[in-house]
């Protein structure tokens, strides 16, 4: 018999358990702590000077100008604070990165700024308070710059009677043409294909097959509003027609190893969610719910969400209007980010 076993038999059972009990919280303190110390000493800094955390402020930013730029109401001499945030990372990724000309986050910066230059030169807009946030080199390589398909930014237009064959397309032509669309018809969407997504989505895989994801799904206009005005991300745009809020239950969940794992859990639910809201050709919109405490409690409240249930994102969703903006957002190559070992 071990020692372990020796003690286990003339030790109460009470005393064994509360003793094992405390190890487990001591357990669960650490690793909080490890966890947390790393990701706060890696994540990207105002005053971060590196080139990875640099590229993140900047990809972050051009996106916030392409949003603007993706409109249907565009609005002339939108974005001067987030363009000078562009100029700050683009200088910053100059000296940061000596192939800078080669970067395909310098290059998006120079893409965005181009079609806003030019969107405005259209309009016959003054962008002399613009020009001075920019260092004169970027802004006239931004003038001259001849986006392509593999390096762009901004926003394009879509024509959404593509949409009408979706359930008839193979994945790989469905994954590579959806888009966030922020932007809606003004018709209800059909909660007979909103079942349909339901069902598909139901074939997500989760941890053990345990199912932790549920959905609120909200319809009723105010409570719509009340939601997003929480939410905080989607100002400027009229309200969706369905607001999904995906949450996991904490309850499916046996111990601190499995922290993580209603965020991965409720994420793969979110996006099969979103192919399946795209293949019965409906528009959406993953929508952020990295809330502070406030608008924990504010949203808890409003839904009658649990304690036990911890919310992963927001999915806007609603029918697609005749054509509509969106943003490029283009992506990294697979070879940036795949580590062959």
């Amino acid at each position: 018999m071990s020692t372990k076993q020796t003690i286990k038999s003339i030790m109460p059972s009470v005393v064994w358990n509360g003793l094992k009990s405390l190890k487990e919280q001591v357990s669960i303190r650490k690793a909080e702590r490890i966890q947390s110390r790393r990701f706060m000493g890696w994540i990207s800094r105002e005053e971060s000077t590196d080139k990875a955390r640099i590229e993140t402020r900047l990809a972050f930013d051009i996106h916030r100008l392409e949003k603007g730029l993706s409109h249907i109401e565009f609005r002339d001499g939108f974005g001067k604070g987030v363009l000078a945030e562009i100029s700050k990372r683009m200088v910053l990724l100059e000296k940061a990165d000596a192939g800078y000309l080669d970067n395909p986050l310098y290059l998006q910066g120079l893409a965005v700024l181009h079609e806003y230059q030019h969107r405005h030169e259209a309009d016959g807009y003054d962008l002399s308070q613009v020009k001075a946030l920019f260092p004169e080199h970027i802004w006239n390589k931004a003038y001259k710059y001849q986006p392509d398909d593999s390096i762009n930014a901004g926003s394009f237009i879509m024509d959404t009677s593509s949409k009408a064959n979706n359930l008839s397309k193979g994945f790989v032509e469905l994954s590579e043409h959806r888009y966030s669309v922020r932007e809606y018809s003004p018709e209800p969407v059909s909660q007979e294909l909103l079942d349909r997504v339901y069902f598909v989505s139901m074939k997500t895989p989760s941890v053990c097959n345990r199912q932790a994801t549920r959905v609120y799904q909200l319809t009723d206009p105010e409570k719509i509003r009340a939601a997003l005005k929480i939410q905080g991300g989607f100002n400027g745009y009229d309200m969706p027609p369905v607001l999904l809020l995906i949450t996991s239950d904490i309850r499916a969940f046996m111990n601190n190893g499995e922290r993580n794992e209603p965020f991965v859990d409720g994420g793969l639910f979110s996006m099969s969610l979103l192919y399946a809201l795209e293949a019965y050709g409906l528009a959406a919109c993953p929508l952020n719910a990295m809330f502070n405490l406030s608008q924990d409690r504010a949203t808890r409240e409003l839904l009658s969400m649990p304690e036990y249930e911890l919310p992963v994102m927001y999915i806007a969703v609603g029918n697609f209007p005749e054509s509509v903006p969106a943003c490029r957002s283009t992506r990294r190559k697979p070879e940036s980010i795949v580590t062959r070992i």
